[in-house]
């Protein structure tokens, strides 16, 4: 899986089969192919990175990294049971939704709204979480802003 290839026969497996004890190997290294992934095909997810980054975070990205993979694993053994295939970019949307539930906790959300234009307000950690997961959907820092912005407010 490390190359890429046979990501979509793995899919197809989970969805046929991911309730099944056997398939929760090949789940565990789809995710891991999917999280580490996010940094070179998930646009939503570089653009959040770079927000944090740009807010001078000191974030553990390796570590928030590996936390990522137990969720996204369990995530795409259950994709399957929601009706039809799974295609990559909805698997490869979840690992980047997940990378950002991690690394929410370690931001410090002051900095990040201020950074983003926004009204600073406490939240609580799992509404900031939601709103983090929400941002990768973005493309770029001004739809970031909006997704944050209208997550808080929901």
């Amino acid at each position: 899986m490390r190359s890429g290839r046979r990501v979509g026969e793995a899919l197809r497996y989970l969805d046929a089969y991911g309730s099944k004890p056997e398939a929760e190997p090949l789940a565990e290294a789809l995710a891991r192919f999917l999280v580490g992934r996010c940094e070179s095909r998930h646009a939503g997810w570089r653009v959040v990175r770079q927000v944090v980054v740009d807010s001078a975070a000191d974030a553990p990205w390796e570590r928030c990294a590996r936390r990522a993979i137990p969720p996204v694993a369990e995530d795409l053994r259950h994709l399957g049971h929601e009706g039809g295939r799974t295609p990559l970019v909805r698997a490869q949307h979840v690992a980047a939704q997940r990378r950002a539930e991690q690394i929410a906790g370690h931001l410090d959300q002051a900095a990040i709204l201020a950074d983003l234009g926004l009204d600073q307000q406490v939240v609580s950690p799992e509404r900031w979480q939601t709103a983090i997961r929400s941002a990768v959907s973005a493309r770029s820092r001004e739809q970031v802003a909006s997704a944050v912005e209208r997550a808080l407010r929901d």
